[in-house]
């Protein structure tokens, strides 16, 4: 029993030596990268169809309507469904502080080369908008107690589409002024 045990030692060293490599390539998640669901591929186009199922009356109730554009091609990507549900929450929770009632929350999803790109963008009537200016100012202000909701939930996004292989950050947008840009790479 020894002896066979002894033959197979040295394989699974191996192996396990090998799953260590494997496990810090780049898109694997490592053992302490935050892993709160398996990835999988889906259409980012139904999880932008569920924001508003699922927010809709969270966006509602603050007196912002919600205008999404998705596209009708497919927008297959590489992603932790449940982490980019709460980059969505996040946005929506950080639209709804900063808009003000009468407001519209636009989402326009779209494929750009080899990525998908989702950009968020506020509009109220006779207001610049602010979604653009808040995300930017919360990196900026990453110490400020007063701002320390928006402040966390920006880092959690940035965190969630990090881990996903991916982008969060405030640009222009095709929709108008300054918003928030998210992209993932397309499969």
């Amino acid at each position: 029993m020894y002896k066979f045990l002894k033959i197979f030692a040295r394989p699974l060293a191996a192996l396990r030596q090998s799953g260590t490599q494997v496990a810090s390539e780049p898109g694997i998640p490592s053992a302490g990268a935050r892993a709160s669901s398996p990835r999988h591929l889906a259409d980012i186009r139904e999880i932008v169809g569920q924001m508003s199922e699922s927010l809709g009356a969270r966006l509602k109730a603050a007196g912002i309507a919600m205008d999404l554009r998705i596209p009708s091609d497919p927008l297959t990507v590489f992603l932790d469904r449940s982490g980019m549900q709460e980059v969505f929450t996040q946005v929506a929770d950080l639209a709804c502080r900063i808009m003000p009632a009468g407001g519209t929350l636009q989402l326009l999803a779209r494929a750009d080369g080899a990525h998908a790109v989702i950009n968020f963008m506020d509009q109220a009537p006779a207001e610049e908008p602010r979604l653009g200016r808040c995300f930017s100012a919360a990196l900026a202000r990453r110490d400020d107690a007063a701002h320390a909701h928006s402040i966390d939930g920006v880092k959690l996004c940035e965190q969630i589409v990090s881990d996903n292989g991916g982008r969060i950050y405030a640009a222009p947008s095709p929709l108008g002024s300054l918003g928030v840009t998210l992209r993932l790479p397309l499969c």
